[in-house]
This record gives structure tokens, C-alpha cells and sequence, in this order.
């Protein structure tokens, strides 16, 4: 039967020996919290007249109980008992209780039984509260021989000095505890990032890691399959992984303690399993497996929930604690991370291989047969062009079937099959696909690619780039397969376009600016590492990683918002240009690639006209594009403002000129150049009258009149007339 008897808190010793309490508290000297209370447990038994006394060490947030000595015994490890409601009402209490031993929970009798003797089973038990914030005790003395209240007083004395000591030293152990824990975690989540490539490998890593970490017996994880708003269970250790019905079980996502975890979003845990109104075994434990307590936890990710984590039965201990707890929910974080890491990279892997299918399916068709090769190579057409290494050789004069037959003349003439070992084969399914990898739009076509190299051709060879030092042999080589491959897969749309259209090309590059011209550099890459179409192969590792750069550094240049940011820093080179100085070859190349891609404008001017009208039709499709998604296009895409010939002065005068004049001012044979320029922005400035008669909707088709040449020159005479007579009244 228990008993409450109640006694006064004196701050002051009254009953017990102030000397062996002073002998006491100078012997409390240890770090560990069970050799302190060996020694209070001692000075307590021998001050009673007790059997035996013990400490039950409580943590108040969870109401979680533990034994770490038995009278003078220090136990192994720390021994976790349960939270029995009549320990629970001592320390509810401020006074001390009694039973009988018997009447205490089976896990503490089987602690404390060792070490009381067998003479009176019926042995009566002091309980006394210390409570305090984090950590409370209940002391127990068992059968002692001296007075109840006088028992009380004892230990109440007693732990008006060894508390402090006494507490210290269970907060510090907890601490080291938890600190270890956290180490543990951190090596855990190690682990868990670098499993992220098989979801089946992350998810049994994770659950032996989380078995563990909190020593449960058996761990789950349950994910959410959001398709079929299912819960997905994986067991460890199956064998048939072939066999699903063996490896996973599916349940509906409202059913047990795992189906609240879901719903509510918080850890429950279930000290005795069995008792919790939701408890279902089917779910909530695994098959054959007698389910004691249980830690259930949600698994989250920034979406949300995504799967639930099960630690049934704790080793050693009747249920998991609060640290237990903390270790959960912090290792679920870890999970959930590593799980969606886990998917999105499984998403990746499928999205190469789709993406690898994909351009299989782009390459089959895009394939060049032997046949074609062989045409190619055999062809006996007329290939001697007399001025195909002029540098203003209009490219319109060749037929187009021709075309891949005169940059095959262009590499012999240049010698860079002989240099470089290109085999002829190679080069000639290289140029075809390349061919192939051009779309049929009104400017950036093959035609524009192959006016590109042939103007590189004719600057190597015009301006013995390669003799004079400019450039070496692999940067030469570079720079005419820059010329073929520098547009390929062009839409006929601007960067701009891309961007504000939210395209996949510009989710692709955006953010590495040069939109479009990343897009042509990597379907250059893509063509030159097709089997059969590896120009490079012969190269030495080093020279090809130095040639993949080059041409880069080619393409890239022929974004024109690169050349107008860098056209200050090219300029201030031009007037003191070092050759061998790697900037300045640097810059050198970028300007070559620029000059070669506009050198449509130092063609006679009939062909001026016609790369003004390709050009055009291409803004004014894109001006159409923008309008029809909502957008304002700019006034040079529309066809309703946009007045041709300031367009074309405009674009000469602050993209050409000044490019021509650092080219010129960096390599003196090229300094020409500039004049052709000058005497197109003429004829431009002349056909600004005619273009003004007419509304600003017809521009193109005043462009493409057969009459508009006599007009200007017409207006060119005129010109020449009032600047003679201007010049006699001046006279």
C-alpha cells in the first residue's frame, strides 16, 4: 500500500552528520554521472540502513526515465526503463511516496533485482523527488530501517549540496551524446550524397544508416507515389529484387500511425506500439516481426511530404527517446534531400538518354550515305574557279551542288589535309553533314556558311596570315571549319528573340549569354564526333583540346554583343598589335571571325542588295513571330517602320567601319576594305530619296527592283553635280 507523508524544505542541515556530507561532497570529484551517484547512492544506504538505494534519472521534455547505477554499482550502460504513472506522480508531487517493489514496472525489477537480497520479497521502496528544469531524479531507497520522514529529510540534505555536482554531470553526458549523435549524422548524410544514383541503393544505405544511428531493430521507408496517391513500403535484405510483390507493398496513404504521420505531419512515437488507437500491423510493422515500440517520421522535401520512415523496436531500451527524436527528424531532412536529389538525377540520366535518341534521330536523318561520299569525292565538275581565293568574290556565281566540292578545293589549296593527316573521306562526310545541319531559312543558310569560309580561305591565302605570323597552322585550320560550322541549326531569330520567348535553347544557355552561337558550337561538336566525320582524330591530345577552344572562341566571336563589348579593347590593341602576345592573338582571331561573317558587305553591291534582302526577309519573319505571341518587335523586325536604307547605313557605320578600320590598322592588305564599305554607305545615303516615295511597307520590294540601281546612280550624278558646282562658286 503506498503512503505520502509530508515534511518540511529546510535549506539547512538538521538531521544529518555535517562532516560526512562535507567528505561526501569533497568526493565528488568524478566526470561520469554513475560513479557520482555510486558514491550518493553509498553515503545514502549506509545513512538509511537501506538494502539498497538507486537514482532514476528523468528528462523531463519526454518524460523519459533511466538507471545509470544500482547502490554501488555502476551499470554498463545507461539502462532506459519506462515511465510508470506512479513514478510519474512522485515527480508530480513535493513530497516523497512509498510501495513495495513488487509493484514496480517489470523492467525495473529486472534492474534492481541483482542487487537487493531474497529474504523479504515484499520490500518496501522510499521514493523522494529532486525535481528540477531539464533533469529531475527520483531517488528510491529500498527497505530501509530507520523512519520514513527520516529517510526523506536524509536525502533531502543530502542533495541540497551533491545536486548542482550531480547535475552538471548528467547535463554533460547528455550533451556528449548529443554531439557524438550529430557527428554520426553528419557522416551519415555524407554517405547519403553520394548515393543519390540508384534510388534502390539510397534508400537501403539510408535505412541501415538509420537503424544505426538510433540502434532500432528494423527500419522502413514508405514513399508517396502522388500518381496513384499510394504509399509505397520497401523492405531490406529481399533477394528476388526482380520479384516487386516480394520487394514493395503498396497502401493507402490514411491507414495506421504511419497514415497520421502523412495527415498530421509530425513524428509520433508510440513507446508501447500496441496501445496506440491507429497502430496497424499490416503497416505499421513488418511481417513476422513482433512490433514493441516505434518511431514513425514524415520525410520531407520542399514540395512537401514525400514519404514516411518507420524505426521499430529500440535495442537494448523498452522505446526510443527524445534524442532518438531530434536524430529522426534531422535525419529526414538528410533523406528527403538525398531521395529527390535521387529522382531528379534518375530524370537527368533519362533525359540524356532520351536526349541521346534524340539526336541518333536528328544523325539518321541527317545521315550521309556512303553513296553521297563517294559523289562527292569522284565528282569531275569544273572546280578551278579562277576567283574563288578573291576576297570579294561573289559566292552566287557557283552552283550550289558545287559548293561542298570547292571546300574540299579550299583545304587541299590550304594544305590542311596534308598538315593535319585529314583523311579525304572524313572531311568529305564532315563537310555533307555539316551541309545537312543547316535549315532552310532566308540568310543563315549553308550559302551564308560557305561565303563565310571561303572568305577565311581567301584572307589566309590574300593575307598570309600563317606566313606573316598572324596566325599559326591549328588556329588557320580552325578559323575555315569556325566559317562552315559558325551558324549551323541557325532559326533565323536573334538571341533576344530566344530570351524573351522563354525558348529551350535560351533555358538551355541563357545564362551563359550567346544564346544562339552555343547552340551552333554544340551541333559542331555533335557533327564532329560522329563516327566517320572526325576530321580531328589525328591530332595529338593537346592540340585537340587546344582546337576545340579555338573554336569556341570563333563561334562565340560571331555574337556581335561580344564584339561591341570588347570593340574599345580591340581598338587600343590595333595601334600597338604584338605578334605572339596571346591577348592580341586572341583578338586578332575574334575580329578575323567578325570580318569574315560580314564580309557579305565587301561583295559588289548587286550582292549587297540581295544579302540586305535575305537578311530582311529573316527580321521581318522574327517581327511577325514576336507580334503574334503579344511582343513588340523592334523597328528594325518590323516591316511597317523599318526604313531600309538607314537600317543599312546605320549597321555599316557602327558595326563595319569600325571593324574594318582595326583589321586594316592590324594587317595593312587589309586596309581596302574600308573604302568598299564607304562606298556602299553612298549608295545607301543615294537611295534614301527613293525609298522616301514610297510607303515604308514597300521597302523590300523597292529593294529587289531592277530599277533602283538607275535611280541611285542617278542620284549619285546629281550628287557629283552640286558638289562641282559647289566647289567653282567656292572658287
Amino acid at each position: 500500500m503506498a503512503s505520502q507523508k509530508r515534511h518540511s524544505r529546510r535549506k539547512s542541515i538538521q538531521n544529518s552528520d555535517p562532516g560526512k556530507i562535507l567528505d561526501l561532497v569533497m568526493s565528488l570529484t568524478d566526470d561520469g554521472a554513475a560513479q557520482l551517484e555510486v558514491k550518493i547512492n553509498t553515503y545514502l544506504r549506509d545513512e538509511c540502513e537501506a538494502d539498497a538505494v538507486l537514482q532514476v534519472v528523468v528528462h523531463n521534455a519526454g518524460m523519459e526515465a533511466s538507471l545509470d547505477a544500482v547502490d554501488a554499482t555502476a551499470l554498463a550502460r545507461k539502462n532506459k526503463i519506462c515511465m510508470t504513472a506512479k513514478m510519474a506522480d512522485v515527480l508530480k508531487s513535493v513530497v516523497e511516496q512509498n510501495d513495495i517493489l513488487t509493484n514496480f514496472g517489470a523492467d525495473f525489477q529486472t534492474i534492481v533485482s541483482p542487487y537487493v537480497t531474497k529474504d523479504n520479497i515484499k520490500k518496501r521502496v522510499i521514493m523522494y523527488p529532486v525535481i528540477d528544469k531539464t533533469f529531475s531524479v527520483v531517488v528510491c531507497v529500498i527497505a530501509p530501517k530507520i523512519l520514513e520522514e527520516h529517510v526523506a529529510i536524509l536525502i533531502h540534505e543530502c542533495f541540497l549540496f551533491v545536486w548542482p555536482v550531480l547535475k552538471k554531470a548528467i547535463a554533460l553526458e547528455y550533451e556528449c551524446t548529443l554531439k557524438q549523435k550529430c557527428q554520426q549524422l553528419l557522416r551519415v548524410a555524407r554517405r547519403l550524397f553520394t548515393q543519390v544514383a540508384s534510388l534502390e541503393t539510397l534508400l537501403q544505405i539510408a535505412m541501415d544508416q538509420a537503424k544505426q544511428l538510433t540502434k532500432a531493430e528494423h527500419c522502413c521507408v514508405l514513399l508517396v507515389d502522388v500518381e496513384r496517391m499510394e504509399l509505397v513500403k520497401r523492405f531490406t535484405g529481399t533477394t528476388n529484387t526482380d520479384d516487386k510483390e516480394m520487394s514493395e507493398r503498396r497502401f493507402p496513404m490514411d491507414v495506421g500511425i504511419t497514415g497520421q504521420v502523412i495527415s498530421t505531419g509530425t513524428l509520433i512515437n508510440c513507446k508501447v506500439a500496441k496501445n496506440h488507437p491507429a497502430y496497424y500491423s499490416e503497416i505499421d510493422c513488418n511481417s513476422g516481426v513482433e512490433c514493441k515500440s516505434i518511431l514513425c517520421f514524415p520525410i520531407r522535401e520542399q514540395t512537401g511530404i514525400i514519404g514516411v520512415g518507420q524505426l521499430i523496436n529500440k535495442i537494448g531500451d523498452p522505446y526510443f527517446d527524445a534524442m532518438d527524436e531530434e536524430m529522426a527528424l534531422a535525419f529526414s531532412i538528410y533523406c528527403g534531400v538525398c531521395i529527390m536529389h535521387s529522382v531528379v538525377y534518375q530524370k537527368i540520366q533519362e533525359a540524356h538518354i532520351r536526349n541521346a535518341l534524340a539526336n541518333e534521330l536528328v544523325m539518321y536523318h541527317m545521315k550521309v550515305g556512303d553513296s553521297e561520299v563517294s559523289r562527292l569525292l569522284e565528282c569531275s565538275g569544273f572546280h578551278n574557279h579562277p576567283h574563288l581565293n578573291s576576297l570579294h568574290f561573289n559566292i552566287r556565281a557557283l552552283p550550289l551542288r558545287e559548293l561542298p566540292c570547292y571546300v574540299l578545293k579550299m583545304f587541299d589549296d590550304l594544305g590542311f589535309d596534308k598538315k593535319f593527316n585529314i583523311k579525304k573521306h572524313k572531311l568529305a562526310r564532315f563537310i555533307l553533314h555539316v551541309k545537312k545541319g543547316y535549315r532552310d531559312v532566308p540568310y543563315h543558310s549553308w550559302l551564308h556558311a560557305f561565303n563565310v569560309a571561303q572568305w577565311a580561305y581567301a584572307a589566309l591565302t590574300n593575307y598570309k596570315l600563317i606566313q606573316q605570323g598572324y596566325l599559326s597552322d591549328l588556329q588557320a585550320l580552325m578559323y575555315v571549319i569556325a566559317g562552315l560550322v559558325h551558324d549551323m541549326d541557325h532559326r533565323g531569330t536573334t538571341n533576344n528573340f530566344q530570351i524573351q520567348g522563354q525558348t529551350t535553347l535560351a533555358a538551355l544557355y541563357s545564362s551563359e549569354g550567346s544564346v544562339m552561337e552555343r547552340h551552333h558550337l554544340a551541333q559542331a561538336m555533335c557533327v564532329l564526333n560522329t563516327e566517320g566525320c572526325d576530321i580531328l582524330e589525328t591530332l595529338p591530345r593537346r592540340d585537340y583540346d587546344r582546337a576545340i577552344m579555338t573554336l569556341r572562341d570563333y563561334v562565340l566571336a560571331t555574337d556581335l554583343a561580344n564584339y561591341f563589348k570588347n570593340l574599345n579593347e580591340f581598338r587600343a590593341i590595333s595601334y600597338d598589335y604584338q605578334k605572339g602576345n596571346r591577348g592580341h592573338t586572341t583578338a586578332l582571331q575574334s575580329l578575323l571571325m567578325n570580318a569574315a561573317d560580314l564580309s557579305d558587305q565587301l561583295k559588289d553591291w548587286g550582292c549587297v542588295k540581295k544579302t540586305a534582302a535575305a537578311v530582311l526577309s529573316e527580321f521581318f519573319k522574327q517581327g511577325e513571330l514576336e507580334k503574334s505571341r503579344g511582343d513588340l518587335p523592334p523597328n528594325i523586325m518590323d516591316r511597317e517602320k523599318c526604313f531600309i536604307p538607314d537600317l543599312e547605313i546605320q549597321f555599316l557605320t557602327t558595326t563595319c567601319v569600325p571593324l574594318f578600320e582595326i583589321v586594316g590598322r592590324i594587317i595593312p592588305k587589309a586596309s581596302p576594305c574600308l573604302k568598299i564599305i564607304e562606298n556602299h554607305i553612298e549608295r545607301w545615303d543615294a537611295a534614301i530619296p527613293i525609298f522616301a516615295e514610297v510607303p515604308i511597307t514597300a521597302g523590300l520590294s523597292v529593294l529587289l527592283s531592277p530599277e533602283l540601281d538607275n535611280l541611285i546612280e542617278q542620284n549619285l550624278k546629281e550628287k557629283e553635280r552640286q558638289r562641282l558646282e559647289a566647289e567653282q562658286e567656292g572658287d
